[in-house]
């Protein structure tokens, strides 16, 4: 009985070895994102620019892109799997087709929206969500922070280009995107 305790004990030390933790890898190519996770604007432009640049990454790029009605609606109707479907399977090709690696690099500069820009998220959003059959109109829509952030990225390790996006705290949805 004591051979086959320690027998025991030994498998599950070397099950422990093989499945303990190991260094996240920084290469996004191979970043697994699941699901619109971000509690500041940063964090959440640099999930959603690993979602646009790894495999597996829809479903959290399309929670950053629409309002979560339009979201519901595209599930609803089956539009929103296969967006995702579409989405993955682009990436997926478009990785394979590459070596080339993308980072997020740092956020160099950050605006609060005028009263002027986040009337056209609101407009934005509006329209969105009446692609889907949601009928939602621009009063729906509590822009609680909004700013146009333009951040920089590299390439293989060098500095590559700046983007700039739009970015808002939406009603009680979080964070969403608005690329260009």
């Amino acid at each position: 009985m004591k051979r086959v305790a320690a027998i025991l004990v030994a498998l599950t030390a070397a099950a422990c070895i093989f499945t303990g933790c190991e260094p996240k890898k920084k290469e996004i190519k191979s970043a697994k994102v699941t699901q619109q996770n971000s509690s500041s604007y940063e964090s959440a432009i640099k999930e959603c620019f690993n979602a646009m640049n790894s495999n597996g990454g829809g479903k959290v790029f399309y929670s950053y892109m629409y309002p979560d009605a339009a979201l519901d609606a595209m599930k609803q109707n089956g539009d929103f799997d296969s967006l995702v479907d579409t989405f993955n399977q682009n990436q997926q090709e478009n990785l394979s087709k590459s070596s080339d690696k993308f980072a997020f690099g740092e956020i160099k500069e950050a605006k609060p929206l005028s009263e002027e820009q986040v009337s056209g998220v609101k407009k934005y959003f509006a329209e969105s969500s009446e692609m889907f059959g949601v009928d939602m109109k621009e009063s729906d829509f509590d822009v609680k922070e909004g700013y146009e952030v333009t951040y920089s990225y590299t390439k293989n390790g060098e500095a590559a280009s700046d983007e700039t996006v739009i970015v808002v705290s939406l009603n009680d949805e979080g964070w969403k995107i608005i690329t260009r």
